[in-house]
């Protein structure tokens, strides 16, 4: 009988899953920062989570603050995309704005400027490097948006990037008074009405 390969320590035993470890430790760790922020969470409980070990934690990511980086950059990635596709509808932008903001207001995360602050002395320049620029992306599909609609006269014309930021800041907020009970949908429609007065012609 042959002898069987030696596994390279910490290699995850559940590798050849449907899906791929690496992408469920990302998927849940994504959540366990999101909800509960970067302190509360430790790489021990993210492999709770993931039915997997420590050590397979650290086969796949140097350490937490690695980890925390791939993690966010993965949601903000989701959001540039699914942002992407409901602005791509073929509707008003008025109501394009309300189903972004629903969009995001629905989603069950903490602030995500307090969860980066927490972790900021944590992460070196280049992985705030890293996590900003997916956050730009964000702003910049907002942006382009923005501006067909500047050309197209359906809003006034401003900075599109500013206005992007702007707008990002406003539902920052929008998911404070979530947390107080205030429905999405409803919220989403109010914040979009207080935002449009200052875009209207």
């Amino acid at each position: 009988m042959k002898p069987s390969t030696p596994r390279t320590p910490g290699r995850p035993k559940r590798l050849e899953q449907q899906q791929p470890v690496r992408e469920t430790i990302l998927f849940i760790a994504s959540k366990l920062f999101m909800e509960l922020g970067y302190e509360a969470v430790s790489v021990q409980q993210i492999a709770k989570a993931c039915d997997v070990t420590k050590a397979s934690i650290y086969y796949y990511f140097d350490g937490k603050p690695q980890l925390f980086t791939a993690a966010v950059s993965a949601v903000l990635e989701r959001a540039r995309a699914s942002t992407s596709q409901l602005l791509n509808q073929d509707l008003p932008l008025r109501e394009r704005l309300i189903h972004v903001s629903e969009a995001k207001l629905s989603r069950s995360h903490g602030d995500f400027e307090t969860i980066m602050r927490e972790a900021r002395p944590s992460l070196s320049p280049e992985q705030l490097d890293e996590i900003t620029s997916k956050e730009e992306q964000l702003h910049e599909c907002l942006a382009e948006h923005l501006t067909q609609a500047m050309e197209a006269g359906e809003i006034r014309r401003t900075d599109p990037l500013l206005t992007a930021h702007a707008f990002s800041a406003v539902l920052m907020l929008g998911i404070r008074e979530i947390a107080k009970g205030t429905p999405a949908d409803k919220l989403a429609r109010d914040i979009v009405d207080l935002f449009w007065d200052g875009l209207s012609i």
